[in-house]
């Protein structure tokens, strides 16, 4: 019987003592580990979405992560592609779409995401919850759009332009 291990994210084969892929970090599965999980991505990509919801909107690229980020926390998801126009002036529009009673776990989860790929994140939603700008710490008000002090913008709702960096495309929506 084969005790080698494999990487679920690289599909790299380790001798049985190594723990850890040594290219990402993943924990390493046995080959009937590997293939229950690889069973399940696959039954949850297959699973009809009924009553679908956007979860977002954007590059392809980044959907493809979230799409990852979502089939793993076990939410069946898929993402559609509008074609363009035929002209070719009008790039497609791509979509991230669940079921609507999955849509709010489906937003928790890319939310968690975010906080995870850009902690920063994290700390200035938790200033503003305590009344405080991000950038300055002078007192801000809960209908405040930006600081008083500094000018810094405190509500941002940003649509697909997020690719730049690592992550990418889809909403962010910071209100205190």
């Amino acid at each position: 019987m084969n005790r080698n291990k494999i990487c679920p994210d690289c599909e790299i084969e380790y001798l049985p003592h190594i723990e850890k892929c040594a290219d990402c970090g993943a924990v390493l599965l046995l080959h009937e580990e590997h293939r229950q999980a690889q069973e399940e991505k696959k039954r949850l990509m297959a699973k009809a979405i009924e009553n679908a919801a956007v979860v977002r909107e954007g590059d392809l690229k980044w959907l493809g992560k979230l799409y990852n980020v979502l089939i793993d926390a076990g939410i069946p998801c898929t993402v559609i592609s509008d074609a363009g126009c035929n002209k070719g002036c009008c790039g497609s529009k791509c979509r991230l779409i669940v079921s609507a009673e999955d849509l709010e776990s489906a937003q928790e989860r890319v939310a968690e995401y975010y906080m995870e790929i850009h902690p920063e994140l994290r700390a200035s939603n938790e200033l503003l919850s305590q009344g405080k700008c991000p950038a300055c710490g002078s007192p801000v008000g809960v209908g405040d759009n930006e600081c008083s002090d500094c000018g810094l913008t405190l509500v941002i709702i940003e649509e697909e332009n997020y690719e730049e960096e690592e992550g990418g495309g889809g909403r962010l929506d910071y209100r205190h």
